[in-house]
């Protein structure tokens, strides 16, 4: 099933598409504030501070107040205003007894856990400076946090914090899942996300029609190159990746060796002589040419059967590089550019993008994007409207490596690939994603899109899986027990 994430004006038109089909805002504003209080704590409590605001989301914490106090727990509710309150806000504060409201909390010890219901997901400014000293002080005092939607301070869309910011144990959000639920670094901040039907029906994704979603199997299984009977080594796709020059060869060597172990029938490794010395007696199945001048890489290129080539991993910050990566743009169809070849046209980010295409695949971290991208793309703080932008100014397929993988294609679709692999971040780690990726994209295999996607769920699953002391060849020797889940669909 796919699994779409929302941004804040979409499920503001979520919202009001079922108001207009005829639930009233003031019977959701209800029917949050119960599935709020069902995942909330309510055996030996001393006391629960509820901390609202002015907005829908300060009335959802009203409701839940009201229930929580129906059932005879002792709370307290801080009520922010800055002047202005919502209409369903008021309607559920009127309901509540004044002397539950302070102005002023002299004692936090009391408190067995904070229900935050201050802002919602349209919240896009700095965190109140009187709020960041009640944050401070629930924080010094160790206070478990329970968040309606999101926790206050996050932008829902950028998932940036400027200012203060709850640590909570669980936030419940409504309908579905949303930006900051996945994007750091707001996803750090929101424990455990359990989402509650509040009434709305799936049925308006048919209209709304989300450009995001969340990576898992589901979106690309069908599309996955599991062998055939009658296969053989050329059908399943010749991969061919450019090597770096002596004593740079371990990038190409990792890349190629992820690539078999994921399912590439042959990988080709181009290269000098010297470099071959080298890589020789490294390698068992990876076929070694060794290129002595500029009209052999582009016979290597021509080969019929050659189904993606990989350039960038290990290969030098130079025009060699270059000239081979437009040489691969030029002669095959699917090309994985990743590193130092990302890096090389830095200086004129337009020779490269004049000749990708949609389904020419990038694969930058954040460092290599910044300097391909520029400032003014680079500093969009909403990383998946970042990685769109750029898809569209390359007019490829962008993978923005990080904690919250980002893929995105020039039509603006996206999807968030959000790990908790840590132990990814380190040498080599990114050669195997890049080998991989290249090993799924081709004729007869996967479209550019599903590989990127399928390639990165692949990665953060084997970090997921290893854990710590990871290193990069870990990640390759585990490779075959992913790809038996999969074929199991035991994900």
């Amino acid at each position: 099933m796919t699994e779409y994430i929302l941004s804040n004006e979409e499920m503001t038109l979520a919202d009001q598409m079922t108001i207009d089909s005829g639930i009233t805002s003031i019977q959701l504003m209800e029917n949050a504030g119960k599935a709020v209080f069902k995942n909330l704590p309510t055996k030996n409590i001393n006391r629960v501070l509820v901390l609202a605001g002015p907005g829908n989301n300060g009335g959802d914490g009203f409701v839940v107040a009201r229930l929580l106090n129906e059932i005879g727990i002792s709370l307290d509710i801080y009520f922010y205003n800055e002047g202005k309150i919502s209409k369903d806000c008021q309607t559920n504060k009127d309901k509540i007894d004044t002397k539950l409201i302070v102005n002023e909390i002299n004692d936090f010890s009391k408190y067995s856990y904070v229900i935050d219901a201050l802002f919602g997901t349209g919240f896009t400014r700095q965190t109140p400076d009187i709020l960041e000293i009640v944050f401070s002080k629930i924080k010094k005092n160790k206070i478990p946090v329970y968040s309606i939607d999101i926790p206050s301070g996050i932008n829902g869309n950028s998932s940036m914090i400027d200012g203060d910011c709850l640590q909570c144990v669980k936030t419940i959000t409504f309908f579905n899942k949303k930006k900051c639920h996945y994007l750091y670094p707001g996803k750090e901040f929101c424990g455990e996300v359990i989402v509650e039907d509040i009434g709305i029906k799936k049925d308006v994704f048919k209209i709304m029609k989300p450009k995001i979603k969340n990576n898992n199997p589901e979106l690309w299984i069908k599309d996955f190159p599991f062998p055939g009977s009658t296969d053989h080594k050329y059908s399943r796709g010749l991969l061919v990746i450019n090597s770096g020059p002596l004593y740079k060869t371990g990038a190409a060597r990792l890349a190629g060796r992820s690539a078999m172990r994921v399912g590439a029938g042959a990988v080709k490794l181009i290269c000098d002589e010297d470099a071959a010395k080298v890589l020789e007696p490294q390698i068992s199945v990876e076929l070694i040419s060794v290129v002595k001048e500029k009209n052999e890489i582009q016979q290597i290129f021509k080969d019929k059967k050659v189904s993606s080539i990989l350039v960038g991993p290990g290969n030098g910050i130079n025009d060699e590089t270059k000239s081979r990566t437009l040489l691969a743009l030029a002669f095959v169809k699917h090309v994985v550019i990743d590193a130092d070849a990302i890096t090389c046209f830095e200086k004129n980010p337009k020779e490269l993008f004049i000749d990708t295409y949609p389904h020419t695949i990038l694969t930058p971290h954040e460092g290599e994007f910044r300097r391909l991208f520029g400032e003014e793309i680079a500093s969009i703080d909403d990383k998946v409207v970042r990685t769109v932008e750029a898809s569209k100014l390359s007019g490829s397929i962008i993978v923005l490596k990080g904690s919250d993988t980002i893929i995105a294609d020039p039509d603006g679709n996206a999807v968030i690939n959000s790990s908790e692999a840590p132990y990814l971040a380190t040498a080599g780690s990114g050669d195997v994603l890049a080998g991989i990726i290249a090993s799924l994209v081709g004729e007869n295999k996967m479209n550019a899109f599903n590989a990127a996607c399928a390639g990165t769920w692949i990665h953060s699953k084997l970090g997921e899986l290893i854990g710590p002391g990871l290193i990069a060849e870990d990640l390759i020797d585990n490779i075959p027990l992913i790809i038996k889940k999969l074929h199991n669909h035991d994900y």
